[in-house]
């Protein structure tokens, strides 16, 4: 009975199939992908193949996405066989991916109930997923941990960098009083050009504990976003003003002087960041521009549920000050979560960019890697001599319709030693001529 190219894909196929598996049972889990590889290749319909490949990748390691690659085509090929979804959740597991290979578990589990394996690889996925769950919350408290202690460092730089900066302006002071004439003059004309608002050079600011609490109430991260709000100063206040104004505070405030304490420390930087923004003309521009914009949009607001008809006069409406304060809080609150937002989508993407390079390289480098070893002087050979063995088969040899087909084919001769490109075997005339 005349053999088809089918029997003899078959037949090889189941060749290399069992030369993979004997290799995968010594160890030699590369040999055993490119064994499977082989058989593959004459035979790609077979979702044993890929399932056993899928095994070797797993086992081989640096190649589990490979291994979910041919763990997604078994399943394609065979979606009634239980063992296909157990080869796609150890493959998702060993890829971190632990609800979706409980998911491949659980189908595996409906084909084929109560089988130990399955059961073994679903309470695997699961204590891998509350593992990760508990390493992801260790990971996020000794970030928070880490960010604590910057901040820290960085309020402690600044503080020294703020007490620097007072000691030479102290020194500058100094050494300025000493031309009385000079000093008077500099002040005259400062007075001049920038002089010191009454209301605020006469408030009453009270003691230190009460600007504390004034600083550090609930949800006060938001609460002191605005500048002004923080030097209790309204938008109308000059550079002495403030100047003059972070002094008293900062004084007030002090760490040192409130025995140590968190909120004193806390209201201090409140403090010191708030004069240190006011103090650049940009920022302190822009700042009053988003104050006066709340403002306008609270009395626009006002006017218009009168002008409605909505309340009978601005009596019933709440008081205009507290409304006002209450829409500029409002506003900076707004500002600060969108910035936020910007901030995460900036993270987020520029993650995402990483993981997709980082992807490409690792693809790029199995695939140069897959190549070479694909190009392998010793797998050419063993390829050659199965199908020399094909050809010298004694029963395939009175084959009539092998021998019909023979004429169209060349044996194929290993070359023990290639020459290399463009050099002449200068031996071959002497055979030819004989």
């Amino acid at each position: 009975m005349a053999e088809s190219s089918e029997d003899y894909a078959q037949a090889h196929a189941d060749q290399y199939r069992e030369k993979g598996n004997g290799l995968f049972k010594a160890g030699d889990y590369a040999g055993a992908v490119g064994a499977y590889s082989e058989a593959i290749a004459l035979d790609p319909a077979n979702h044993v193949l890929y399932s056993n490949r899928s095994g070797a990748y797993l086992a081989l390691g640096g190649a589990i996405s490979k291994a979910f690659k041919d763990a997604e085509q078994c399943v394609a090929l065979k979606p009634d066989w239980p063992k296909s979804y157990s080869r796609r959740g150890a493959a998702e597991h060993a890829l971190g991916r632990f609800v979706a290979a409980q998911t491949s578990y659980r189908k595996a589990l409906e084909l084929a109930p109560e089988t130990p394996a399955f059961v073994k690889g679903l309470a695997a996925a699961r204590a891998g997923e509350e593992e990760a769950t508990k390493q992801r919350i260790v990971e996020e408290k000794r970030r928070e941990a880490e960010e604590a202690a910057r901040q820290k460092a960085e309020a402690e730089r600044k503080r020294k960098e703020e007490e620097e900066a007072a000691a030479r302006e102290e020194l500058g002071d100094f050494f300025s009083a000493l031309d009385d004439d000079a000093v008077a003059r500099k002040r005259a004309k400062k007075a001049e050009t920038n002089p010191t608002t009454e209301k605020y050079a006469t408030q009453k600011l009270g003691k230190g504990a009460d600007q504390i609490a004034r600083l550090t109430p609930s949800h006060h991260a938001f609460k002191n976003l605005n500048p002004f709000h923080v030097l209790d100063l309204d938008v109308d206040a000059t550079p002495d003003d403030i100047k003059a104004r972070y002094r008293k505070l900062s004084a007030l405030t002090h760490p040192d002087k409130n025995g140590g304490a968190d909120d004193a420390r806390r209201a201090f930087e409140y403090v010191k960041d708030a004069y240190l923004e006011l103090s650049d003309e940009k920022k302190r521009a822009k700042t009053v521009l988003i104050v006066e914009g709340a403002r306008r949009r609270c009395r626009d607001e006002r006017a218009l549920q009168v002008e409605k008809g909505i309340v009978d006069g601005e009596d019933e409406l709440p008081p205009l000050d507290g409304a006002l304060a209450k829409e500029v809080l409002k506003t900076f609150a707004q500002n600060e979560m969108k910035r936020r937002d910007v901030e995460d989508h900036h993270r987020v993407q520029a993650n995402r960019d990483r993981e997709h390079e980082e992807a490409a390289k690792k693809k790029d480098a199995d695939e140069k890697a897959f190549e070479k070893q694909w190009n392998d002087d010793d797998r050419r050979a063993d390829r050659i001599d199965f199908w020399q063995q094909f050809q010298d088969d004694a029963k395939r040899a009175t084959n009539v319709k092998r021998q019909r087909g023979a004429v169209n084919f060349k044996r194929e001769a290993k070359v023990e030693k290639k020459p290399k490109y463009g050099q002449a075997d200068m031996e071959s005339w002497k055979r030819e001529w004989k």
